[in-house]
């Protein structure tokens, strides 16, 4: 159960050049955002 709590947890810091790219890839490519996303999150559906 800890560790679902550590991955939905919203207080970590995120880098700075990963938050801009992030940013700049939702106004770029806005689904891209949800895929990589999905990506990373998708062991959690499954």
């Amino acid at each position: 159960m800890k560790f679902l709590i550590r991955l939905t947890r919203r207080s970590r810091q995120s880098n700075p050049t990963t938050v801009f790219a992030r940013q700049r890839l939702g106004r770029t490519m806005p689904g891209e955002t949800g895929a990589l996303t999905a990506a990373r999150l998708g062991f959690l559906i499954n």
